[in-house]
């Protein structure tokens, strides 16, 4: 494997890296991240840092004195905490942040790249491994991801998925089957977001032992070693073990168990020789009966999803609003199209190479085939996934285009060699292509994408710009009342505290946040005084802000928005860039 990281892979890496360095300079040097989940793990990381229990998650500056409880991992801490107490003592805490928050993604870059390469390599030879390399580096939706200071989950994610990936092509069941399962227990235990795609996998691999014999090895591999690293994972970070709380949006006691006894019927099966087909078939379906009773007896409130229990009023106000976690159609669609994009291709490219598949080869295509379709589904459905449905494609498309080289090269007219070269081009970068043709026929499109440069957008962006929100430093310790993204952002620049921010385990906290500028004037005073807030800060054009204006006219805000400044406020000049700071009267 040293000879392969010695290729043109590294190169391009190496390439890319330093173009995306100077690309997030401006992240970079101010440790702001890209959004507010990388500006509240830095806060997580500082606290670990200054000895906070590897146990304890809570957010302490959140909703406090209480804090918001977080159901973040430890684990993606664990390299950052690793090279930040490396560089500190030679560059200082600043210096340190800057070059752990900017090593880690980019390594977790070139090592999903790097796989991504070994699978198309196998599939369709090493031209096709260098184009998958270059594709997986230049696809919006996977090196968006991973540039620097992306310092949240959804690198380490997309690393479990192409590990999983890659395995499927492994020639030793016993070493795929241990890496597979050990690849899912730690995507599931970073983010329960991968349990859908986990159980493609966990399907895919019953499916081809259930119908035809084989992968029996393999799957009970897979299953015994994702059921033992869940079981160390799960005990490695949870002090209160199986006695802890159900939650949805994380491994609980109720998923151990579900774990083990579907476990507990699959691996001896796989292990069984000369199993009839109808004895597997029953296996299979024991074991996912057993599983999901077990989740629904432990935690009735999962059956309807990881944000079922959430308090009303959030949900209406908040959640709904989190376009990341709704379906395709609520997104900008120019965006969404051009992010489907390579998912698009990786599925022509299976239909353009058709009977021309190798016979040895077929199995694996129609599993990578499985995998595509059903991720892009999910994705349409839920379209922050849409990165793993494209990592899934990259192997796909680039065999694709290996193979229109090769008929480039024994095409002798000019008009048809052009014409190739054109499609090559596009289905290396198909999002591009999709935004620049969506752009200059639609005119909605053009609107969406005009709307970010309005007057109102970049006031926001301006307000709720890292040089804005650190002038609340200047502020006597506080506790603050802010629009949920900039939350984050005040925890990373300021000593202060503030009420909440978009991150859901915390939901008292957003509630009392939500009904604070949402409710009359005399009722949002009883709960700042209940909370003891001391300050309320707002971007005025913010669109959480907007939307209390909209729908609360006699709410806190919207009197605040016509300035009609209740008694016990007073405004306070001169904090950042069109942001607004009242203290509170005592």
């Amino acid at each position: 494997m040293i000879a392969r990281l010695r290729s043109p892979t590294l190169l391009v890496w190496l390439c890319l890296a330093l173009f995306l360095v100077y690309l997030s300079w401006s992240h970079i040097v101010t440790r702001s991240g890209w959004d507010p989940d990388d500006q509240l793990r830095l806060v997580q990381l500082r606290d670990f840092l200054n000895g906070q229990s590897w146990f304890d998650t809570t957010q302490y500056r959140l909703n406090a004195p209480e804090g918001g409880p977080m159901h973040w991992s430890r684990l993606i801490e664990l390299p950052l905490a690793l090279l930040v107490l490396l560089f500190r003592p030679l560059f200082g805490q600043p210096v340190a942040e800057m070059l752990a928050g900017t090593l880690v993604p980019l390594g977790c870059f070139g090592l999903a790249a790097f796989m991504l390469g070994r699978i198309a390599t196998h599939l369709g030879g090493p031209l096709a491994g260098s184009i998958a390399v270059v594709m997986a580096m230049v696809s919006p939706a996977i090196s968006m991801q991973m540039r620097p200071m992306r310092i949240d989950h959804h690198g380490w994610q997309l690393v479990c998925a192409a590990l999983a990936l890659w395995t499927l092509f492994w020639p030793n069941a016993r070493k795929a089957g241990v890496c597979m399962g050990l690849a899912l227990a730690v995507w599931l235990h970073i983010s329960l977001e991968g349990a859908p795609v986990t159980a493609a996998f966990f399907g895919l691999l019953g499916w081809r032992w259930a119908v035809t014999g084989d992968d029996g090895v393999r799957l009970g591999h897979t299953v015994g070693t994702f059921a033992l690293a869940s079981l160390m994972l799960f005990f490695g970070t949870q002090l209160s073990g199986l006695r802890a709380p159900n939650y949805c949006d994380t491994i609980s006691p109720a998923h151990i168990f579900a774990i083990i006894a579907a476990s507990a019927v699959v691996v001896p099966s796989a292990a069984a020789t000369r199993l009839p087909k109808g004895l597997r078939l029953a296996a299979l379906g024991i074991a996912g009966a057993v599983a999901l009773a077990i989740l629904y007896q432990q935690a009735p409130m999962c059956a309807s999803g990881a944000f079922s229990t959430m308090d009303p009023v959030v949900r209406d106000y908040w959640y709904v609003r989190v376009n990341e976690g709704m379906p395709v159609w609520h997104q900008k669609w120019a965006v969404a199209l051009s992010l489907l994009g390579v998912p698009v291709a990786g599925a022509a490219t299976l239909l353009f190479l058709g009977r021309s598949i190798a016979p040895d080869k077929k199995a694996q295509y129609a599993g990578l085939a499985v995998l595509l379709l059903y991720s892009a589904l999910l994705a349409l459905l839920v379209f922050r996934t849409i990165s793993v449905a494209t990592l899934i494609a990259v192997p796909l498309v680039a065999v694709g285009i290996a193979s229109l080289f090769a008929r480039y090269r024994a095409e002798n007219a000019p008009s048809r060699r052009i014409g190739l070269v054109a499609l090559m081009i596009l289905m290396l970068m198909p999002g591009a292509f999709i935004t620049q043709a969506v752009m200059l026929f639609s005119t909605g499109a053009a609107a969406e994408a005009a709307s970010d440069r309005q007057p109102s957008a970049i006031a926001t962006e301006q307000c709720e710009s890292i040089e804005s929100v650190s002038a609340l430093a200047k502020l006597d310790k506080a506790n603050i009342v802010a629009p949920f993204d900039i939350g984050p952002l005040i925890l990373l620049t300021t000593p202060h505290s503030v009420m909440a921010s978009s991150h859901h385990r915390n939901e008292r906290g957003m509630r009392a946040h939500i009904d604070i500028f949402r409710l009359p004037p005399e009722q949002s005073h009883a709960i700042v005084r209940q909370h003891q807030v001391t300050h309320i800060v707002a971007c005025p054009d913010e669109a959480e802000m907007a939307g209390y204006r909209r729908r609360n006219p006699d709410g806190l805000w919207a009197q605040l928005a016509s300035d009609k400044t209740p008694d016990w406020l007073q405004p306070l000049p001169g904090f950042g860039d069109g942001l607004k700071v009242w203290r509170v009267v005592r």
